[in-house]
This record gives structure tokens, C-alpha cells and sequence, in this order.
């Protein structure tokens, strides 16, 4: 029988194993959760602010790196791959979807933890994190014959393009020490310094042109033309500082955390750009309207450039059960909202445009710069261990990530331009293996994720399109309308090992 239990148990962990390895990113700005560090924690939701964070506890909860009993050990983590697939329905028309996916690979974290041995309640940790790493690129063109210019008879080529690039790297390097005070209560605070970088662009153009025209025995081709684009790219160096403490209790282990907001230092690289133009376009009437062209770029010095993270408050507890060799965890972390705010603070430049009707037109002349603003929110873990054995044992967990610009209100920043990005909710599923080899501890595991958010306001509309709609001032194209429907799924595979390669006596 024995041998029965061991073989069930095994083909458990299999099928477990082959479910879960699966995984997913951050979602570019927009969500505080996710943070595959691919070790313990990850395989547990990061459910860990009680503790049992293992290599991630500078992270999670600085003051539980003090469940280190004795000597040293390095942690390496390495992604094995990751593979992220998005699907936006009708974002640019009826029936226009676009889809793109990428393919990523990259070391996750590197931590260093030390018990001095002048202190035995004493710990120190060192490590280096990414903890975002995502791109994503989409691109789109289309050629057709319909009938749009009005002064013209017959159809016309229309040609269409959209190009989008959103690249968001979150760099963390710091240290941390705790206390343990008492065998219940432990202590701890860590700093890191963090380096983002954004990359970001989006652009469209729509051309109707018109072949069927002759001037004294010569083709003639009437050209109507809208096109757009914006871009910024900078990375923003600033300070965070983590506190933590832990209290055990019977059969129960508490965990408080507090999060300052980012602190600023300075930012490179900056650079922003935003264009719009139209050519030979007629209203209603008939009439040609004046030809445009907006244009700004700035960078360096001519510009400010940060983004923010906000005050957070975690809280969570581990329950182990009594005879069970079984844990239940749960965590939970509050992130403050972030008022709206000049991410880009560019300066206002009255020379953007020749055409003056159309420069005392514009509702927001702060042409260049970028708003952001993000809306409370708290995200929610639960995880679960079974150690099968002294050297193995099995982890899942189910957490959220919910998305926190969806409708942020920006103030009086309302009127000014923003970064266009996704809005979901991601819910995550992880779970995977942890086993020991001598006094080295290794995992293998994964997470599947996905996100969907409907009803959304189009990119662009090019079906159906229209000369001019002088309503909301664009032209070769139809209504932005809130038809598209967002979908994203993620999957992933990991490993980890933290090699404990000095040992104290």
C-alpha cells in the first residue's frame, strides 16, 4: 500500500507539475503584482508577507530574511521562457482585431544572505531584481478601394497603418537587515534602488487617394491625408524603502509590511515627440479646410520625466495545520492611489503650428507632455504546501493583479495626453515542485494568467470611414467607439536554486 501512495503521489505532482508550468509578465504600467521571481514565494502567489519567502524576503518582508538559521547562501534565479499572447477585438474597426505575442527570457533574481556570526539574531541580505520586464509590439496595414472624398466621384485607394511599441523594464538592487527580538517577533527594513526604463510610441496614418482626375492631358492623383504619432522614452532612477515585522503565534505566523512611495533621484535618456497633420481634407460643406501640421520633440534637459509607485500597506498570515504537514497561506497588500501628475513635463512651446486658428483651437497647448494617475487597489493571495516528504514537497496558489489606471481620474490633468495601455484585471494560477539535494533547495514550477476587459474605446476606427466628422475633428476615419474587446493570456516555465554553501557550526 505504501508503495501504491508513493506512486499516486507522484503522478500528481506530474499532472500538477504539467499544468503549471505556465506563466505570465506584469502587464506593462499597469498592474503592482507581477513579480514571477521564479523560487518559493512565486510558486506560493507571493502569499508570503507572513514569511517563508525563502531568497525573496528582502522583497516580500525584509524582517522574515531572519528565518535564516545559520551561515550563508547565494539564490539564483533563471526563466527558462516566457510566452505572452494578446488579442484585441475590433480595436481598429468592426472586424479589424489585431494580435501579438512575445517571446521572453531573461534572469530574474540574485540574492546573497548572511548570519554574521558576531550576532545570532542578526541577518543581512543583498539582492538584484527585475521586478518588470515587458514589451509589446503591435503592427497593422491595410489597403482597400472605397468611396470617402466627397468631391470626388468614384472610389479612392485607401491605405491604412497603426504601429505600437510599449516597453517597460523595472530594475531593483538593494539590501536589508533584520532583528529578530524574541523567538515570536522579528524586525526588519530594507532600501532599494530602482532604474525604469519606458520606451513607448504609438502611430497611425489613413490615406485616400484619388486617380481618376486629368489637368491638360495629365493624370492627376488627389491626395487626402491624417496621420499621428506620439513617443516618449525615459529611465527614471529612485529610492524605496520597505518595512517589515513578524510574529508567530501556536500555529500561526502574522506579517505587517509598509512600502514607502517611490522616491525620486533623477532620469536619463529623455525623450518625448508628438505630431499630427492633415492635407486636403473638406468638410461637410464642401469646403477645403486648412491644411496642418502639429509638431513638438524635446529631450534632455528640456524636459522632466519620472513615474511613481504609491505608499503600499501588506498584511498576511501562514497557518500551519496541526499534523497535517500541510500550510495555508494568505496575503494581502493595499497600494494607495496616485493623483494625477505630469509624467512627462515638457515645456509649452507656442511654435508648434503655423496655423494659428488651429493652435487657438487646441483644449490642452501643453502639447508634449504625458499625464498619469492610478486608482487604489488591493490585490488578494492564497497558497497552499504540502511536504510529501522531508526533501519534497508540492505549492500552488490562485492571486490577483488588478489593473490600476482603469478609469483613474486625473484631475486637472484630464485634458491631457496619456499613455495608451491596456486596462485588465489579471488572475493568476502557480504551482510547481520543491525539493533538496544535501543542503541546497531548488524549484521547478510555473504560473498560467489571463485577463479580459470589454466595452473599451477603439485605437482607431477605419471602417467606415468618413471625409471629416466635425465633431470630434478627425478625419478618414469613423467614430472612436467603445467596441474593442481585450483578451491576454500568459504562460511561462522557471527554475531556481539556493546553493547554502557556507554553514556555521
Amino acid at each position: 500500500m505504501d508503495g501504491n501512495y508513493k506512486t499516486h503521489k507522484l503522478l500528481f505532482l506530474l499532472l500538477i507539475f504539467l499544468f503549471a508550468c505556465l506563466s505570465v509578465k506584469a502587464q506593462l504600467l499597469n498592474q503592482y503584482w507581477g513579480h514571477p521571481f521564479n523560487s518559493v514565494s512565486s510558486l506560493l502567489g507571493g502569499a508570503v508577507i507572513a514569511g517563508d519567502a525563502g531568497n525573496t524576503a528582502i522583497y516580500y518582508n525584509p524582517a522574515s530574511i531572519s528565518e535564516m538559521k545559520t551561515g550563508s547562501n547565494l539564490s539564483l534565479a533563471a526563466n527558462l521562457f516566457s510566452w505572452n499572447v494578446y488579442h484585441f477585438k475590433n480595436a481598429l474597426g468592426d472586424g479589424i482585431d489585431i494580435n501579438t505575442d512575445n517571446f521572453l527570457a531573461q534572469p530574474q533574481f540574485m540574492s546573497f544572505s548572511h548570519k554574521p556570526s558576531f550576532s545570532k539574531s542578526v541577518n543581512i541580505s543583498f539582492a538584484a531584481l527585475t521586478r518588470i520586464k515587458e514589451k509589446m509590439e503591435m503592427t497593422y496595414s491595410n489597403s482597400e478601394f472605397i468611396e470617402i472624398l466627397n468631391a470626388y466621384p468614384g472610389e479612392e485607394q485607401y491605405n491604412t497603418t497603426l504601429d505600437y511599441r510599449n516597453d517597460f523594464t523595472d530594475f531593483w538592487i538593494g539590501g536589508a537587515i533584520s532583528q529578530q527580538l524574541s523567538k515570536r517577533f522579528s524586525y526588519g527594513v530594507s532600501l532599494f534602488v530602482s532604474g525604469a526604463t519606458l520606451i513607448y510610441s504609438y502611430a497611425y496614418s489613413a490615406t485616400a487617394i484619388n486617380s481618376n482626375d486629368t489637368l491638360n492631358g495629365l493624370h492627376i492623383s488627389r491626395i487626402a491625408q491624417s496621420t499621428y504619432s506620439e513617443m516618449t522614452k525615459f529611465t527614471e532612477y529612485r529610492l524605496i524603502i520597505k518595512f517589515g515585522m513578524t510574529y508567530e503565534m501556536n500555529n500561526w505566523r502574522l506579517g505587517l509590511t509598509i512600502k514607502t512611495p517611490t522616491m525620486h533621484v533623477f532620469s536619463s535618456g529623455k525623450r518625448t515627440r508628438r505630431e499630427q497633420d492633415q492635407t486636403n481634407i473638406r468638410g461637410k460643406n464642401g469646403k477645403l479646410l486648412s491644411d496642418f501640421v502639429i509638431f513638438d520633440g524635446q529631450e534632455k534637459g528640456q524636459l522632466n520625466s519620472r513615474f511613481k509607485l504609491p505608499l503600499s500597506i501588506g498584511a498576511g498570515f501562514i497557518f500551519n495545520m496541526p499534523g497535517r504537514k500541510q500550510k495555508l497561506y494568505f496575503s494581502a497588500e493595499f497600494f494607495a492611489p496616485i493623483k494625477g501628475y505630469k509624467m512627462v513635463d515638457a515645456q509649452i512651446n507656442p511654435d508648434i503650428t503655423s496655423n494659428v486658428p488651429v493652435y487657438d483651437t487646441m483644449s490642452n497647448k501643453d502639447w508634449t507632455s504625458f499625464a498619469y494617475a492610478a486608482n487604489p487597489v488591493v490585490n488578494v493571495a492564497i497558497g497552499y504546501r504540502w511536504a510529501l516528504s522531508e526533501k519534497l514537497g508540492f505549492l500552488n496558489a490562485v492571486r490577483t493583479d488588478f489593473s490600476s489606471v482603469n478609469n483613474a481620474d486625473l484631475g486637472a490633468y484630464k485634458d491631457y495626453n496619456q499613455i495608451k495601455t491596456t486596462t485588465y484585471n489579471l488572475y493568476h494560477y502557480s504551482g510547481g515542485v520543491q525539493f533538496s539535494i544535501k543542503k541546497n533547495s531548488f524549484i521547478a514550477g510555473g504560473d498560467i494568467a489571463f485577463g479580459y476587459h470589454k466595452n473599451q474605446k477603439q485605437m482607431a476606427n477605419f471602417t467606415n470611414p468618413v471625409e471629416y466628422d466635425p465633431n470630434t475633428g478627425r478625419a478618414l476615419q469613423g467614430p472612436l467607439e467603445n467596441k474593442m474587446n481585450s483578451f491576454f493570456w500568459g504562460f511561462s516555465i522557471y527554475v531556481a536554486a539556493t546553493l547554502n554553501f557556507i554553514h556555521n557550526q
